[in-house]
């Protein structure tokens, strides 16, 4: 027994200290290394479309952001996302970036396009004939990872693009992005 359980010792020494190691290098979209502090982003409808999530008494939310609309067919706009902007004070975020929308006669094209020095990480987007999308329970929710479309960009992206085929009417949006500031590689 005395041999099994030194021949254990010698074999797990041996594995970790004869390990090599090297040096890995990520590359992501952006070509650029992730800085720390991601922050949650909306897009900002104008003042005429921009429902605060906090202020809408049909919604029992202390979660931030807007949901933007109704907008209707031949809609061409640029709206603001912005980070960090707690209780929907414009005065608290920071513009980190446009979401494009293009609703032509049956589909919307969406894209969010980030600011220089940043860049997304997920993004996820609510299109519907209602203010919000609901759970399966019926009730309105604002969380984003309910909203219907989702991308995970593990790498960093300084666009994501969508498009929503067979929409009618008038429609509702909510664009939500995970976004981090980045800073160029040093050349080697």
């Amino acid at each position: 027994m005395k041999t099994v359980f030194k021949l254990i010792i010698l074999t797990l020494f041996v594995s970790l200290y004869s390990c090599e190691t090297e040096d890995v290098t990520i590359e992501n979209d952006l070509n650029r290394e992730p800085v720390k502090g991601c922050e949650t982003a909306f897009a900002y409808g104008k003042d005429d479309e921009a429902i605060c999530f906090i202020d809408d008494d049909e919604l029992d939310s202390n979660r931030w952001g807007w949901s933007i609309g109704p907008i209707y067919a031949d809609h061409y706009e640029s709206y603001l996302i912005y980070q960090g902007a707690g209780g929907c004070n414009l005065n608290n975020g920071e513009v980190i970036g446009t979401l494009n929308v293009v609703y032509e006669s049956d589909y919307v094209l969406v894209d969010f396009v980030a600011n220089e020095g940043y860049g997304f990480y997920e993004t996820h987007l609510y299109i519907g004939d209602e203010k919000y999308p609901r759970k399966r329970n019926g009730q309105y929710t604002v969380a984003p990872g309910q909203y219907p479309y989702s991308n995970d960009i593990p790498g960093g992206a300084s666009d994501d693009s969508y498009k929503i085929d067979d929409v009618e009417g008038g429609i509702y949006i909510i664009a939500h992005a995970v976004v981090c500031p980045y800073k160029k590689d040093k050349p080697n």
